[in-house]
């Protein structure tokens, strides 16, 4: 594969390497880029890890995770490596948009914008951690028990442990091989789906009764305002991971939609199954997101209120 080879070279001649990704990480995006980043410590390279929100308390296990910073320390890097990112924008982070280095852009979204000077772009891969373990092997690269937990995570999170369409034959292979070095599913699920809190608790409770069908667009959603969050003390936006997944189960729904206020800005999330016909991929764009036919996301500027006749409206 010749991206591979130039991503190869690509980090073997960087001495500082930089690597960042989008911001509110996920255990996907995390993972890969912590399983990089031990790769290249203990390689001799200057590593540094940017992201902008820092690091979810549900995947401060990882490995690594303890250097991320959100502020950048310097300037002087000789490759910068974005994980998860389909247009480069995503990265939020200006004085990371500012640099102008070599870089590797790592990703398997389909409408990923080939931004990189190397582009590691495959959306065949169930995530972004089995196309970096896919890395790993070309390159010849050791994968030690540290890089086999953070590889494993973004595997277990992005697939909602095997049970997305993404889950592939060769997923659960490379989880078998990531397990036999010492990496364990109990372990990744134990931290980002079992230890809820009780405030993630209360933000599903009032996510569930906020959950409406609509007949005629065969969409079940759901929505959070400002006035709602302030009222279950503002939890993370963490803490409604699962959500929409959880109401794309209902079976007369052919999609699912789950808003929330997010300050300013609107967060969208979309989900649908292969059998249900519905490309959340195309709305998602229509909105001006992205991501996956069956997994999707948007943000708009704005906030969510009810006019007058009671219905749903940005303002």
């Amino acid at each position: 594969m010749g991206e591979f080879v130039q991503a190869k070279k690509l980090l073997e001649e960087a001495g500082s390497v930089l690597l960042t990704t989008h911001e509110r990480t996920d255990g996907d995006d995390l993972g890969s880029v912590l399983a990089l980043a031990h790769h290249l410590q203990t390689n001799g390279k200057q590593v540094t890890i940017v992201i902008k929100g820092g690091v979810p308390k549900q995947l401060e296990y990882l490995p690594l995770s303890q250097i991320v910073t959100e502020t950048l320390p310097h300037k002087n890097f000789d490759a910068l490596v974005i994980s998860g990112c389909s247009v480069l924008q995503r990265v939020n982070h200006e004085e990371i948009l500012a640099l102008n280095i070599p870089t590797l852009n790592l990703d398997h979204h389909p409408d990923n914008k080939m931004y990189g000077d190397v582009n590691v772009v495959e959306s065949s891969q169930s995530s972004v951690a089995e196309l970096t373990y896919d890395f790993f092997q070309f390159c010849k690269w050791e994968i030690t028990h540290e890089i086999a937990l953070c590889l494993l995570t973004g595997i277990v999170t992005d697939t909602g442990i095997f049970m997305h369409s993404n889950t592939q034959a060769s997923t659960l292979a490379v989880t078998a091989e990531l397990m036999n070095k010492g990496a364990r599913v109990a372990t990744v699920t134990k931290h980002t789906y079992e230890g809820k809190d009780i405030s993630s608790l209360k933000a599903w409770s009032k996510a569930l009764e906020n959950a409406h069908y609509d007949e005629n667009k065969k969409m079940i959603y759901s929505i959070i305002t400002a006035d709602e969050l302030k009222s279950l003390g503002n939890p993370p936006m963490s803490a409604f991971e699962g959500i929409v997944e959880t109401l794309n189960k209902v079976p007369e729904a052919k999609f699912a939609m789950f808003l929330k206020q997010d300050e300013g800005v609107i967060k969208g999330s979309l989900r649908s199954e292969e059998h249900k016909g519905v490309n959340v991929q195309a709305i998602a764009q229509s909105l001006g997101g992205g991501g996956h036919k069956l997994a999707a996301g948007f943000s708009m500027l704005g906030t969510l209120a009810k006019n007058g006749e009671g219905k749903w409206e940005v303002v």
